[in-house]
C-alpha cells in the first residue's frame, strides 16, 4: 500500500482514530473531513480503515478474545 501521511504524523493517525471511533467533535470532524476531502490518499486510507473497523465489528462477537482484566 502507498504511504500516506498517516504513516508519519502521529498527531493526524489521532484525528483519524478518533474520526473511525466517533469522538471528534462537529468543528473537527469537519475540518478532518475537509482534509480527506483535499488529499486523496489519506481519503481512501481512512476508508479503507472504516471499513476494516466495521468488518472487525460484525465478527466480534465470533472471537474468542481472552479477558485481560479478568
Amino acid at each position: 500500500m502507498k504511504p500516506t501521511a498517516f504513516d508519519s504524523d502521529g498527531i493526524l493517525t489521532d484525528f483519524l482514530t478518533d474520526y473511525l471511533d466517533d469522538n471528534l467533535e462537529r468543528g473537527e470532524r469537519e475540518s478532518f473531513e475537509e482534509y480527506l476531502s483535499q488529499n486523496g490518499d489519506e481519503r481512501v486510507f481512512a476508508r479503507k480503515a472504516m471499513k476494516g473497523k466495521k468488518a472487525l465489528a460484525r465478527f466480534a462477537d465470533k472471537l474468542n478474545v481472552p479477558s485481560v482484566t479478568a
